[in-house]
């Protein structure tokens, strides 16, 4: 095979095999902030984006625990309704299966400013069973679930002084945070090194080549090796 052939072949093969982007939310289920990010930007750009995301969403924020026997006890920024929503969804996270599921769920109980108090009206409106989820939040397994989310939290992102904290690609800065609050979308169609999806506005990354139109690599590859 000549090597033009095979270099073409393998700029096709990087394009496709492009990474999606990480998406990592660290939030309060009572935090005003969280509340609009999640309703403005995570969930829209989500439902846009979702295909070229890895999304890892976790309520705990500038919450506290502390180890009491072989469970723990909490305190969140917002109190104890607050720690109350971050274990339900720490629960739902677990417990609900689909992806899109868990995203709109989260999406609707941030929605009302009661958190837990609205997860049944959501379950119930996006056809998912609360029982179990409400099993575990009432139970030691929801403090074990949210005591896990505190600690990779702590991990993943030790210097968190502000809710939502957003990282990208497991990376964060001040200038990213403030550009992902105002358009998250941007952000993760500038970080996502393939092919665009439409959903960006098409065009180019890193790896992707489009030259000929609708047709883009394939459309100048035939073109070439015909000739």
């Amino acid at each position: 095979m000549p090597p033009l052939l095979l270099a073409l072949l393998s700029l096709a093969r990087l394009t496709a095999a492009a990474d999606p982007v990480k998406v990592s939310v660290y939030y309060e289920t009572l935090c005003p902030d969280s509340e609009k990010f999640v309703i403005t930007q995570l969930y829209p750009v989500y439902q846009e984006l979702k295909d070229i995301m890895l999304l890892d969403v976790n309520a705990y924020g500038k919450a506290e625990d502390y180890a009491i026997g072989d469970s723990y006890i909490f305190v969140c920024q917002h109190g104890p309704d607050e720690c109350e929503g971050n274990m339900m969804i720490a629960c739902a996270k677990k417990l609900i299966q689909s992806e899109d599921l868990f995203m709109a769920f989260t999406n609707c109980v941030m929605t009302v400013f009661t958190a837990a108090a609205a997860g049944p009206q959501c379950a119930e409106k996006h056809g998912i069973d609360f029982a179990p989820i409400q099993r575990c939040y009432a139970s030691s397994e929801g403090r074990r679930l949210l005591h896990e989310v505190g600690v990779k939290q702590r991990t993943a992102a030790p210097d968190l002084h502000y809710v939502p904290w957003i990282m990208i690609n497991d990376a964060y800065t001040d200038n990213q945070q403030t550009e992902a609050e105002k358009d998250l979308k941007k952000v993760v169609c500038d970080a996502y090194k393939g092919e665009k999806p439409a959903a960006c506005g098409g065009g180019r990354g890193i790896y992707s080549w489009r030259p000929y139109g609708s047709h883009g690599f394939w459309n100048w590859f035939t073109r070439y090796y015909n000739n």
